[in-house]
């Protein structure tokens, strides 16, 4: 990796840390709060592309896996890999890949593109991940927790357009360029 590769690397594990100051907001139903740090994961994998975002989040995840308080709610430790929010965690090294890996194939870039890469990338693919994975650990029925997911579907699809025009003014400018 480049030097700059390995910068924009820690800027991002930065960025998804300083979210985790954001209070989370419950939800009832499941025991998975709103969180602002999935923004930062559909942020990696838009603005670093898919091998510097997904490694940027993978980094993350170790932080936490080790024992730093970098989740909401100043969690951190093995052992929310385990819990309700396991299935969401899991995703999200996967949805910064498919977010980086969709708009690498959809050619030349604008809002609308880095918008469904989001919305598909990271809205669905996290929460059918979450969910499926949450339906284990809660011993609640699969149907049960896809279907309670769809609370999310607003404040996620706000996030996805907040970091589509983001990434695209940001790339649109070439504030940052980014070696897919």
């Amino acid at each position: 990796m480049k030097t700059k590769e390995i910068a924009y690397c820690g800027v991002m594990v930065a960025i998804i840390a300083a979210f985790s100051l954001v209070p989370p907001i419950a939800v009832p139903v499941i025991p998975v709060p709103i969180s602002f740090q999935t923004m930062t994961v559909m942020l990696a994998g838009s603005l670093l592309g898919k091998k510097l975002g997904t490694i940027s989040v993978l980094i993350f995840l170790l932080l936490v896996a080790v024992g730093m308080p970098l989740l909401v709610g100043g969690r951190g430790g093995f052992g929310v890999f385990m819990g309700p929010t396991a299935g969401y965690l899991i995703s999200w090294p996967i949805c910064a890949y498919l977010i980086g890996w969709m708009l690498e194939k959809l050619g030349q870039l604008n809002f609308w593109k880095y918008l469904l890469a989001n919305l598909v990338g990271g809205m669905v693919v996290m929460n059918l991940i979450g969910a499926i994975v949450l339906s284990f650990v809660i011993h609640m029925p699969i149907m049960k927790t896809l279907m309670s997911t769809i609370m999310f579907f607003p404040g996620d699809i706000i996030k996805a357009i907040i970091v589509a025009l983001i990434a695209y003014k940001l790339h649109q400018n070439h504030v940052i360029k980014v070696n897919e």
